[in-house]
């Protein structure tokens, strides 16, 4: 049965989705600090210690992938959220979502075109046009249409990329590497942009974009079937999902993390199956997470743990930005700030993750118990609806706030 769509703000979702940031930053802060454009030989020769080779191994078994799948599925229960807000007014709700997501394109183009080519917001914008069309979709073809975007094709993609491969003639993570962290904007923004590309047109690419349509539609798919505002009704579901999607994904992960399967790189059928399994994986432990976290809202103890997390959740937007700007003050070389890059090995990155997480959801409680919204989440609904919306919290809203109403 589909569900009925949610009236207001589901504090599990804000949760979630607060949740999801942590590992975002973590992932991203790899990435900012150059180890991932590092050849395998600089990184053993850099940072070669215990602590460095067990972070590496937890970050990538855990958090990468993960937690960005996370962030996708939950892109799409918003979707759905979105549309029950706004039914009734003199817009459609259709209408009003493709200008939100037109909108959030400009600020992904802007964020990955000017700052960092990593920006996931505008591949979400471009996706996300296609979601209406699935609105009324049954929701049995829509749950088989989300695994296979989410799984199958990605794996069809890397065979058939195994065929075709071939060698890139310029060494792109060396040319980042070298402007990121000695060049000035200019030359940034130049490599940025070339980068940026690369990885659009990239095999790969094909294959990531596809997975994150297929969860935009599997977070669609469980808005529509489960009725949200009563996690109690589904606490046996959840236990399922829970536990299936974390056996599941140990073997993804296992595979993904320790570089398993990965033979003759021109093997279709081996290719195949290890995509398979490490996006059945990466998907099932994302699961896992989301089951796990509104599992944690059942229970009074649990649910203090968790629900500090939704301010962080109502404000990603703004989040996700700032943490771009700490990445690049922190690690590139033209602004003139520590300048890290390189430098910096994954053991005290995940201390930074941890670390910069906990300041930031200080931050979000703060911000959120005075205003409405996130800076980044206000100017995106002041562009959807045409003209400013209401910004600070009234003194009674604050109270509330407070008092952990949210």
């Amino acid at each position: 049965m589909t569900a009925t769509p949610a009236a207001g703000r589901l504090l599990v979702v804000d949760a979630l989705r607060g949740f999801a940031l942590f590992g975002v930053f973590w992932a991203n802060l790899q990435i900012f600090a150059g180890f991932d454009y590092m050849t395998d030989e600089n990184r053993m020769s850099l940072f070669h210690g215990r602590l460095d080779t067990v972070a590496n191994l937890i970050e990538r078994f855990f958090v990468e992938n993960k937690f960005m799948g996370l962030f996708s599925f939950l892109f799409g229960i918003s979707f759905w959220l979105f549309l029950s807000r706004v039914s009734g007014r003199e817009t459609s709700a259709t209408t009003l979502f493709h200008r939100r997501i037109f909108w959030l394109f400009v600020i992904g183009a802007i964020h990955g075109w000017l700052l960092w080519c990593f920006d996931i917001l505008r591949f979400y914008a471009l996706w996300a046009v296609l979601l209406p069309l699935f609105v009324r979709t049954p929701p049995r073809r829509l749950l088989r249409l989300a695994l296979a975007a989410s799984v199958l094709i990605p794996a069809l993609v890397e065979a058939a990329a195994a065929v075709v491969s071939h060698n890139a003639a310029i060494d792109y993570d060396a040319l980042a590497l070298a402007a990121f962290s000695r060049g000035s904007y200019g030359e940034v923004v130049k490599a940025n942009w070339r980068y940026d590309w690369h990885l659009t047109l990239s095999v790969g690419q094909v294959s990531y974009q596809f997975a994150i349509f297929g969860r935009l539609l599997l977070g669609l798919y469980v808005a529509r079937v489960l009725d949200l505002e009563n996690l109690r009704g589904h606490r046996t579901l959840l236990r399922k999902v829970l536990l299936t999607g974390g056996l599941v994904g140990v073997v993804g992960s296992s595979i993904f993390a320790g570089r398993l399967l990965a033979g003759d790189p021109h093997d279709p059928w081996l290719a195949f199956c290890r995509e398979f399994l490490v996006q059945g994986g990466q998907l099932g432990l994302t699961l896992a997470y989301a089951s796990a976290v509104a599992l944690a809202f059942l229970g009074e103890r649990r649910r203090r743990v968790v629900s500090p997390l939704a301010p962080m959740g109502q404000m990603a937007l703004t989040w996700y930005l700032a943490q771009t700007l700490f990445g690049i003050w922190t690690f590139y070389g033209f602004p003139h700030g520590p300048a890290l890059m390189g430098k910096v090995g994954p053991a005290r990155l995940a201390a930074l993750a941890v670390a910069g997480y906990a300041v930031q959801v200080v931050l979000a409680r703060a911000w959120m118990t005075r205003f409405r919204f996130g800076p980044a989440e206000w100017c995106w609904r002041s562009l959807t609806y045409g003209k400013p919306q209401p910004f600070r919290r009234t003194v009674s809203a604050r109270a509330s706030v407070r008092g952990g109403a949210a």
